[in-house]
């Protein structure tokens, strides 16, 4: 953070697909924004743009969106 805007970020995503990943797309999104609840959650649509959940794991995809949006919340304001 530097003056209220995500200077910069990166964003991993595990234990929702086979292998790890690295969001990208959602890291552009945060980049040189002012953070609030909004844009936690534009970033967390985001990172989960291209998941395709399956017969018994679609429930992964709303659960990482939430997961990505809170992880967010705390790094901004350093709580845990």
């Amino acid at each position: 953070m530097q003056d209220g805007a995500v200077r910069d970020a990166r964003i991993a995503l595990g234990g929702v697909a086979t292998v790890p990943w690295r969001a990208r797309e959602a890291e552009a999104v945060l980049k040189g924004q002012k953070f609030d609840d909004g844009l936690a959650q534009r970033v967390a649509d985001a990172a989960f743009a291209d998941a395709r959940g399956r017969r018994h794991n679609s429930f992964k995809i709303a659960l990482g969106k939430r997961v990505v949006a809170r992880a967010l919340q705390q790094a901004v304001t350093m709580e845990i």
